[in-house]
């Protein structure tokens, strides 16, 4: 299915695997881009491998700001600044940013904790609230509605002691992620939520290479790309719509 060009995203948690991908992807189509992230080193050369991605040169608006998810006001500065550049309409809102490192549950600290579920859990709250003040609700009558996208796992329902902080966290920002789709798509927001989920390891721990299922281009396709394709197909509107989608 076709998925329109000339549509507005903003990608908060930018990294060099999925969130990369997804950009370099929507450029491909046409879209226009707000990345953010906390380094802006990395965020910008990520942005301009993006840029590169698109059909042609100076097609497309890509821009990038650095922030701290897990700092509210910085969220949510950097939001505001995004949502100015790409013309004050926004069509998607894709929040990946988690704090990804080794932790024992006998040595993990409360601040620790605290600083994943900032990033995790608290971002993924005030960005679902950001979005709902921000969302371009114009054509949900014509069938085309807005997307708020959490990426997630499995490590709400399958803890890994190895990443004892990071599994709380995920645990906390997925059930915040679904409260929101039983929230957003009513009243005056009109907003999806949908839920890219990777069961597995995407990294060989030996080769350090990624598994060939888990690849960023074809995580982007097998998640993420139903979501776009289908979040402009809602004619009747939630009927049929996926929350929760798993590789």
């Amino acid at each position: 299915m076709a998925i329109s060009a000339n549509r507005n995203i903003i990608i908060v948690g930018v990294g060099s695997a999925m969130s990369r991908s997804l950009a370099m992807w929507l450029a491909s189509l046409g879209w226009n881009i707000a990345l953010i992230s906390r380094t802006e080193t990395s965020l910008a050369s990520i942005a301009e491998e993006v840029r590169y991605a698109a059909p042609a040169q100076n097609t497309i608006k890509i821009v990038h700001r650095a922030a701290d998810a897990g700092d509210p006001a910085s969220l949510t500065c950097a939001l505001d600044w995004c949502l100015q550049q790409l013309g004050g309409t926004l069509d998607v809102l894709s929040y990946n940013a988690a704090r990804v490192s080794n932790s024992s549950i006998t040595e993990l600290t409360p601040e620790e904790l605290e600083l994943d579920l900032r990033v995790s859990a608290i971002g993924t709250l005030v960005a679902g609230q950001w979005f709902r003040a921000h969302a371009r609700v114009e054509s949900v009558a014509d069938g085309e509605w807005p997307l708020y996208l959490v990426t997630g796992g499995v490590l709400d329902k399958h803890p890994d002691p190895s990443v004892a902080s990071l599994s709380i966290a995920k645990a906390a920002s997925q059930t915040v992620s679904r409260i929101f789709a039983q929230v957003l798509p009513e009243g005056e927001a009109r907003i999806l939520v949908g839920m890219p989920l990777v069961a597995g390891r995407t990294v060989d721990p030996v080769s350090g290479e990624y598994f060939e299922q888990y690849r960023p281009d074809k995580i982007v396709q097998a998640l993420f790309r139903p979501f776009f394709e289908e979040r402009e197909r809602r004619q009747n509107g939630l009927e049929g719509w996926t929350v929760e989608r798993q590789l």
